[in-house]
C-alpha cells in the first residue's frame, strides 16, 4: 500500500480555521482509504472504500475518533452506481469529507465548512 498526502482541506469551525491533514492510500484499483486528522480538535476519520464495477454495491468501513467518546467503527453498503470506487474515486473523497464535516460538528458543536483543492480530487482519481 502506498500512502500519500493530499492538499489539506480548508476546514472552518464557526468561521475560524482549524488544521486538518488529509492523506490517502490504496491497495489496487478496487480499494481506497482516506484519512483525515484534525490535531487541534483531537478528531480523526479513517474511511475505506471497496468496490468493483460489476458489483451492485460498494462497501465503506469507517473509524471515527474524537475526545471523550469511544472509537466508533461502522460499515455500510452503498449502491455501486452512486459510489463507484474504481471509476470515480473523487466521489469517495466527497463522501469522506461530508462525514468529516459531521464528525467535526459533533466534536466542536460549531458550524463547520470544508473546502478542498481540485488537485485533491484529481490526485485521488489518478490513484
Amino acid at each position: 500500500m502506498k500512502r500519500a498526502r493530499l492538499p489539506d482541506p480548508e476546514l472552518l469551525v464557526d468561521g475560524e480555521p482549524v488544521r486538518c491533514r488529509l492523506s490517502y492510500q490504496w491497495a489496487g484499483a478496487l480499494q481506497l482509504t482516506l484519512c483525515s486528522v484534525c490535531p487541534d480538535l483531537g478528531v480523526e476519520l479513517h474511511s475505506s472504500y471497496l468496490g468493483h464495477p460489476d458489483a451492485e454495491v460498494s462497501t465503506i468501513a469507517t473509524v471515527r475518533l474524537r475526545p471523550g467518546v469511544r472509537p466508533e467503527v461502522t460499515s455500510e453498503l452503498r449502491d455501486a452506481a452512486t459510489l463507484p470506487v474504481r471509476e470515480a474515486r473523487r466521489r469517495c473523497l466527497l463522501d469522506h469529507l461530508a462525514e468529516l464535516r459531521d464528525l467535526v460538528a459533533e466534536a466542536s458543536e460549531g458550524e463547520v465548512s470544508i473546502e478542498f483543492a481540485d488537485e485533491a480530487a484529481e490526485l485521488v482519481d489518478v490513484g
